[in-house]
């Protein structure tokens, strides 16, 4: 569909359900189903791995947030990352890091070079809604 000339452009469509599906990384299922209860009636799928997070991406999965622990075997949070650039960088401009171990210098340095959010374990449902929020509402880059 396009304008006509001299009209403002159309206004978006709102998000479809499939766009506002939250992907989350982390090496233990009770926080995937914590978080999928807390941002409850947004589809939420989980991968136990950075490696199964990432065939999801190839896949063509597409994410409107990524919750990604910092701090798991394999591969780690940042390694996830960096993958997660080479593969598809507009989807990593919605990576949130997720931690229980959130002040550190290499923390810092991390949320400075990736532009990335962090929250702390635990969190609040209505801290991690807005963080959703927040990165979903950003223009793929």
């Amino acid at each position: 569909m396009t304008d006509a000339p001299g009209h403002p452009p159309s206004p978006r469509p709102p998000p479809t359900p499939a766009t506002q599906r939250v992907l989350v990384v982390d090496d233990e299922p009770a926080v995937g189903a914590a978080i999928a209860r807390l941002l409850r009636p947004t589809p939420v799928i989980f991968a136990q791995s950075a490696t199964g997070a990432l065939g999801r991406i190839d896949a063509g999965g597409r994410f409107a947030a990524i919750l990604c622990d910092l701090h798991m075997p394999g591969m780690d949070g940042m390694g996830f990352f960096d993958a997660v650039v080479a593969r598809a960088p507009g989807l990593a401009r919605r990576i949130v890091f997720v931690t229980a171990s959130a002040s550190s210098r290499e923390l810092d340095e991390l949320l400075r070079r990736t532009g990335c959010r962090c929250l702390e374990k635990p969190f609040q449902g209505a801290d991690l809604r807005a963080v959703v929020a927040e990165v979903s509402a950003r223009e793929d880059g």
